[in-house]
């Protein structure tokens, strides 16, 4: 039996005895009780999503200007990963006049020729790398 299940049995037997204020109070505090179990609940998971996070954190390693996770071999868009903590695949590489180009359906960064030795060219109207 759980805990609400044992409050409910005690409001039962209070009932019985028809004491009024020990009902009022044992009623709040199978409201209280309620309301502990849903914050319990949100905040496991809350633990669960972070637990995901930092899982997903340990694996991705940065390998300019993109960032990859453990074998696969499509980069992440390096903007939702650092502002975000959201790993999103890029789509491309489509080929351009100055070489491949990746895109974030995301954010929409557009980044341009990622093979220079320089950094690329990321245009994006919220982009940190805009120009």
């Amino acid at each position: 039996m759980g805990i609400i299940d044992n409050a409910k049995e005690v409001v039962d037997l209070v009932k019985k005895v028809g004491d009024i204020e020990l009902y009022r109070k044992i009623v709040e505090l199978e409201g209280e009780i309620v309301e502990l179990t849903r914050q319990k609940r949100s905040m496991e998971e809350q633990i669960e999503e972070l637990r995901s996070l930092l899982n997903i954190k340990q694996q991705m390693v940065f390998k300019k200007p993109f960032y990859y996770q453990g074998d696969d071999p499509h980069p992440y868009c390096p903007k939702c990963w650092e502002a975000d903590k959201v790993a999103v695949h890029l789509n491309g590489p489509e080929d351009m006049q100055g070489g491949p180009c990746y895109d974030c359906l995301k954010c929409r960064s557009v980044i341009t020729n990622p093979k220079r030795k320089s950094f690329p060219t990321v245009e994006s109207e919220s982009s940190p790398w805009a120009k």
